[in-house]
């Protein structure tokens, strides 16, 4: 779906792929002084934008709304290292119509600054990873002459043909920004609405303004900081501060036209893109789906086979072509090419489950890169994703992503729980449903072994386990392998103890059973693990110890920790007591238990043997820091309970 990659145009260009300049006002000191200053204020930082400005200008064209947007970026650059970013870049497509580009390094000169005009202009389609066909365009060019005391400066133009497709503002860049400003001129006769997000901290001064027959709208911000960086961070929507900005209504040949004035001019406009698909019929997309329900005695077999049959047979390719890149393909289409994007196969499900007897509905929803909902704001920036949803029960609902090749019915897919989905009841009407977060018990890993003794090593037997999204994952892993890389992804993914682990045999199940657990047959042995000492042994049989030691330093981490979705691990080892030993000492039990993370490891004998059981889970999609305490108590206590050994003594002859 188009929306997608305008999200990832408008994240890279605000996030400083280039960096473009407001024309420079007169110097009043030294450019010596300036960089002095700057870097006083700025220590350690390579570089900073000394204005970071848009400035859209509405114009009613005809009977369309459009918006001529004006960037404006100057960069005063601090030390040698910011030579890397001399190289620059402007991104334009059908929605963004780049007009006119100009850039110009100036170079101290006195109490001025000499201009040296950039000349060098390439442009070029560009196709990122995993999109077939997309008609964005990128403008390169490279600054001269980058050192520090030098300013970058450059200013382009872009047309946004349609209104409805504008771009957020984010204050704030990947170095540090002195003054950022937003502005937007249009009639009186335009109404203009505006969200901000993650804003508290930056101070964001508005002020709105009339000037005869327009109104200017402004937001300003001074003296932000570079954004924090921190590993499995969420996307820059959620914590930095930035406008979801637009048009609500504008008059159109002298009458008010509804614009995005909420969900339901927003449907509006997906619905017509749903209406301009071509028909097509295809009796061979009918046999099809007639040979896959035969026998199916419910409802939900028939979904369920229509919905595999998709999955195993359409290749998912990204398309992004002007309107293309919203209006999905024909079903007959698609049947026939045995590929298509997420729209394409959400229309296709949908349309041989009709043809199946079914209803479904087309479905647009966003990924969870995007931190919205439509309750806060209803534009195309809160969707970058389209499937079919299927209703088994009055409330019920079943979301069909197809482009998720291992995801099994009736889980949705990792990347959309808990979001918000736009469900297209008909032509007309619609509804908002929520994705639910799977609970961690149904993402389940268990790992089962039986080991013995052997010298200061250990054997052991064991079935890996697991069923939910890390079963997902693992296919999606194991996809492709062959007989040389297959083996050595495994022994990653069953090593235990150390690295002196090794795999001796293994079997896998279930790769194309979506319905069932992926589960691994394995044996193993691990040399150099078992510790002897005159006639006691020490065996520690966490042999694999997750987030031990996995402590969160709050002094020095600043944002959520992203996670994948959540889940519980359980462990049975049983170790069978050598012959000629007794127990000596058997681990107490322990347990700890938080809303985002928690296990419980027993220790029990059985007879000649010592079973261990122990189950771990995380429970969170999003780790706020202000529980990085309870996260690190946690993970104190199990690092712990990880290094209690089991102790055996020589019986007495």
């Amino acid at each position: 779906m188009y929306t997608a990659r305008n999200n990832r145009r408008w994240v890279a260009c605000l996030l400083g792929f280039f960096t473009l300049a407001l024309a420079l006002p007169a110097s009043a000191q030294q450019a010596a002084q300036q960089l002095a200053q700057a870097q006083q204020q700025y220590p350690g930082e390579k570089a900073v934008y000394l204005d970071y400005r848009q400035d859209l200008t509405v114009e009613i064209v005809g009977d369309s709304v459009q918006v001529l947007a004006r960037h404006h970026y100057d960069m005063l650059h601090l030390q040698p290292q910011s030579a890397m970013y001399a190289d620059d870049r402007v991104y334009s497509s059908h929605f963004n119509r780049l007009q006119k580009v100009e850039a110009r390094t100036l170079v101290p000169n006195g109490r001025d600054y000499k201009a040296v005009k950039v000349t060098d202009f390439k442009s070029k389609f560009e196709v990122q990873s995993g999109i077939f066909y997309d008609d964005s365009r990128v403008t390169t060019f490279s600054f001269p002459q980058v050192a520090p005391g030098v300013r970058t400066v450059s200013d382009y133009t872009v047309r946004h043909p349609d209104s409805r497709f504008l771009q957020p503002f984010f204050f704030g860049s990947y170095v540090p920004v002195r003054h950022a400003e937003l502005t937007i001129t249009a009639p009186k006769g335009v109404k203009i609405d505006a969200k901000p997000f993650h804003t508290e901290q930056a101070n964001v001064q508005f002020t709105k303004q009339e000037k005869g027959g327009t109104v200017v709208y402004r937001w300003v911000a001074e003296n932000l900081p570079t954004p924090p960086r921190d590993d499995d961070a969420p996307e820059g929507g959620y914590y930095r501060p930035h406008l979801m900005y637009y048009i609500e209504e504008a008059p159109v040949a002298g009458q008010p036209r509804k614009l995005l004035s909420g969900v339901p001019e927003l449907f509006s406009l997906y619905s017509s893109f749903v209406s301009r698909m071509d028909k097509l019929e295809t009796p061979a997309l009918k046999k099809t789906v007639d040979s896959l329900v035969v026998g199916a005695k419910t409802e939900e077999e028939r979904v369920r086979r229509v919905f595999y049959w998709v999955q195993d047979n359409v290749r998912y390719i990204a398309f992004e072509n002007g309107l293309r890149g919203f209006v999905p393909h024909a079903a007959g289409l698609v049947y026939g090419r045995r590929y298509g994007d997420c729209k394409d196969m959400a229309n296709l499900t949908h349309e041989m489950l009709k043809l199946a007897g079914v209803k479904s509905y087309l479905t647009w929803i966003g990924t969870r890169d995007l931190p919205y909902r439509y309750s806060e704001v209803a534009t195309p920036g809160v969707d970058n994703h389209m499937i079919a949803t299927y209703e088994a029960k009055p409330g019920q609902y079943i979301f069909l992503d197809a482009t998720g090749q291992h995801t099994p019915f009736g889980l949705p897919s990792s990347m959309i729980q808990g979001k918000e989905a736009l469900l297209a009841l008909d032509g007309k009407n619609y509804k908002v449903v929520n994705v639910p977060v799977i609970e961690k018990e149904l993402n389940h890993v268990a790992d089962v072994s039986t080991v013995t003794l052997d010298g200061t090593g250990l054997r052991g037997k064991g079935q890996l386990s697991m069923a939910g999204y890390p079963k997902i994952r693992q296919s999606y892993a194991l996809d492709g392998l062959d007989q040389t890389t297959e083996p050595k992804y495994l022994k990653r993914l069953l090593e235990r103890g150390n690295n002196k682990f090794f795999v001796d045999k293994y079997a896998v199940h279930n790769r194309e059973e979506r319905d069932q657990p992926l589960t691994i047959d394995y044996e193993y042995h691990v040399q150099d693990y078992v510790q002897k000492l005159d006639d006691e042994i020490y065996v520690n049989l966490n042999l694999e110890q997750p987030y031990a030691n996995d402590r969160i330093d709050p002094a020095k981490r600043r944002l959520p920790r992203y996670n994948e979705y959540n889940h519980t691990d359980h462990t049975r080892t049983e170790f069978e007591i050598p012959a000629g030993y007794d127990v000596e000492y058997l681990p107490a039990n322990a347990e700890s238990k938080d809303p985002v993370l928690g296990f419980n490891i027993r220790y029990e004998r059985q007879g000649n043997k010592i079973v261990q059981s122990k189950d771990v889970y995380v429970n969170y999609l999003l780790l706020q820091p202000n529980q990085f305490g309870q996260w690190n108590a946690v993970v104190e206590k199990l690092t712990a309970a990880y290094r209690d050994v089991v102790i055996l003594k020589r019986k007495k002859a």
